[in-house]
């Protein structure tokens, strides 16, 4: 709830806006989600979306899960009216790279791919990525993660000879 990330995208599939709804820790729960609702309101009266896609939450920190959902209501919400798809994380890491990514991995490849975007914050890459998911699950965008992904050199490990080992 800190830090709520958004990446509006136009019919071409480009980004118009990458931003997120920042909020004071030291404001109550209530509040923080006034902040975001407001913003939310903003936004679909500027951009009137045709589709959300969100990132499905998971329950690895109860509390932390709980807070995300309460955001997730209010979305669900201000947008009601409009269709609304969750992807799991796991699918968004398989979409764009592979299913156990690291999402500064998955970061990292959108900038290779897309270098003059530029992000500010996780939660603004994060649902880039989920949008990036919406595209390539429905294929409007071809992706071909052979060409994005960056081959990962390895060293090779010296095998000590008999001389060696033996001195």
């Amino acid at each position: 709830m800190e830090s709520t990330g958004f990446c509006i995208f136009d019919e071409n599939l480009n980004p118009v806006l990458i931003d997120s709804i920042p909020t004071k820790k030291s404001q109550s729960h209530g509040k923080r989600l006034k902040v975001i609702a407001d913003k939310l309101t903003e936004l679909k009266q500027k951009y009137p979306p045709e589709v959300i896609v969100i990132e499905r939450g998971f329950s690895r920190f109860n509390m932390s899960t709980q807070v995300i959902y309460r955001v997730h209501g209010i979305l669900n919400y201000i947008m009601s009216e409009f269709e609304q798809i969750y992807y799991p994380p796991k699918t968004v890491k398989e979409a764009i790279l592979k299913g156990n990514a690291t999402k500064k991995q998955v970061q990292e490849v959108i900038k290779n791919k897309y270098p003059d975007i530029v992000f500010k914050n996780e939660d603004e890459s994060d649902s880039y990525a989920v949008g990036l998911t919406y595209f390539i699950k429905t294929g409007k965008l071809k992706w071909d993660k052979d060409v994005v992904v960056k081959e990962k050199k390895t060293r090779k490990k010296k095998v000590k000879t008999d001389e060696e080992v033996n001195g």
